[in-house]
């Protein structure tokens, strides 16, 4: 794999077409996608066809995670410059610092974009990652770090761990010793946010942007939503 300097901006023409053409593939409007290249520094692996997530804090470089454009590959996710590497930060960790609405922390950087692109102008929400479902020691003191600057801070972790989920929220909260961290359900039916309709994705976002709950189960509460009731 290569460093990032060598690697080419995501773009709908060119060599980063075929990652941009993916990402359309995967739900994100062409429009946000668009917003979102320069925002997130976006590039791609065109070697190794790989979507590539830069990973930076304080300003400093630290490399990148990549995602495998095509189906039948062995490893979906691969870090450079060392497999795994990126569990002392959190994904945009600079982007986290600058406080907002609502802290969204979710696995991985695709779903982070995905939330991300389903946040409505105006509204300064912000969306982080573990790079995993199993967060480290650090990992968890930046978000503790991070609670005061927010409203509220969610953990959205991919469907089939909301009881890690859950904890986590709870233990986060704990160690902040502040009650405005909570947890969202995202429902079986959607699996993950990068894996839910992008339709879908911004109601929920929108309607947790609104809600003070410290748990959202989203498959029951939508109904408030879809049905013209605002938020909790």
């Amino acid at each position: 794999m290569r460093s990032t300097d060598q690697l080419v901006p995501l773009a709908s023409t060119g060599v980063g077409a075929m990652g941009y053409e993916y990402l359309l593939r995967r739900g994100l409007p062409a429009d946000r996608l668009d917003a979102l290249i320069p925002q997130f520094d976006l590039r791609f692996d065109e070697q190794e066809r790989r979507v590539v997530f830069p990973v930076r804090e304080g300003g400093r470089e630290l490399g990148y995670t990549a995602r495998a454009i095509d189906a039948k590959v062995r490893k979906r996710w691969l870090s450079y410059p060392v497999e795994g590497g990126h569990k002392t930060t959190i994904y945009e960790a600079d982007r986290v610092w600058a406080g907002g609405n609502t802290l969204f922390v979710v696995e991985g950087p695709f779903d982070a974009l995905m939330v991300t692109a389903a946040i409505q102008p105006g509204n300064d929400s912000v969306a982080t990652a573990f790079f995993g479902s199993l967060p480290t020691d650090a990992q968890l003191a930046l978000v503790v770090a991070a609670v005061p600057l927010y409203r509220i801070v969610y953990m959205m972790l991919d469907a089939n761990v909301w009881g890690r989920c859950r904890r986590l929220a709870q233990q986060l909260a704990q160690m902040a010793a502040a009650p405005n961290v909570g947890s969202i359900n995202i429902g079986i039916e959607n699996r993950d946010p990068g894996a839910t309709r992008f339709e879908e994705l911004q109601r929920l976002v929108a309607f947790a942007s609104a809600s003070w709950s410290p748990e959202i189960h989203w498959m029951w509460e939508r109904r408030l939503v879809v049905g013209g009731t605002k938020g909790a």
